[in-house]
């Protein structure tokens, strides 16, 4: 039963990140806050704080985590320059 709602909570997750990005790229803020209905944009201002914690917070995990992965090498063995030929 754990297994299954964290499957479920992750698969939500996915898919709300997934809607978020897609919104953005469609939309920008300004014609979003013009034209979303009172409830929606409601419920972002009301929830918006919260999540935006939360992600950052994740956001900074992974990125402690994995920021090095796409940092470059630095050895001077590697960054040879010229003399080739």
């Amino acid at each position: 039963m754990a297994d299954e709602r964290d499957e479920q909570l992750e698969y939500g997750f996915t898919t709300a990140v997934f809607v978020l990005d897609h919104t953005a790229r469609k939309l920008d803020a300004e014609h979003a806050e013009r034209e979303f209905a009172d409830t929606t944009k409601e419920n972002f201002w009301r929830m918006w704080p919260a999540v935006r914690d939360w992600a950052d917070e994740l956001f900074r995990q992974i990125d402690d985590e994995r920021g090095h992965m796409a940092t470059p090498v630095q050895d001077d063995d590697y960054d040879e320059t010229g003399g080739g030929g």
